[in-house]
């Protein structure tokens, strides 16, 4: 994995940032899709982190595929979940404040969950 330079996709206990590339743009495009900017909440997490938050020890967020975001009403929910399934971000989880993005295309394609 090659680091990147953006600080909101960075391991939030020690900042390391091997996030996918293609989040770059794809952040972009939600943005512009949603008029609004994004809160990033967790993008890349070191295992240490990963294991402190209590993510699946498959997490995709450790291989830079995943990335969680503020949602806190419920047209910022729609808009975004309506923004990922057309951009064709497949593997979406939501949750009550925050929604689950995720390009890990070794894990089970077009899915939505609850947590």
């Amino acid at each position: 994995m090659i680091p990147t330079e953006d600080p909101r996709f960075a391991c939030k206990c020690c900042g390391t940032n091997y996030i996918d590339l293609r989040w770059g743009m794809l952040v972009k495009e939600l943005e512009e899709r949603i008029s609004e900017p994004i809160r990033i909440t967790s993008g890349y997490r070191c295992e240490k982190h990963n294991k402190a938050v209590g993510g699946s020890p498959t997490s995709s967020h450790c291989k830079g595929l995943a990335i969680d975001v503020t949602c806190g009403s419920s047209r910022l929910r729609y808009q975004m979940l309506n923004a990922a399934i057309r951009m064709e971000i497949h593997r979406i989880g939501i949750y009550k404040s925050f929604i689950h993005l995720d390009i890990d295309r070794s894990k089970d394609p077009r899915v939505v969950w609850l947590g």
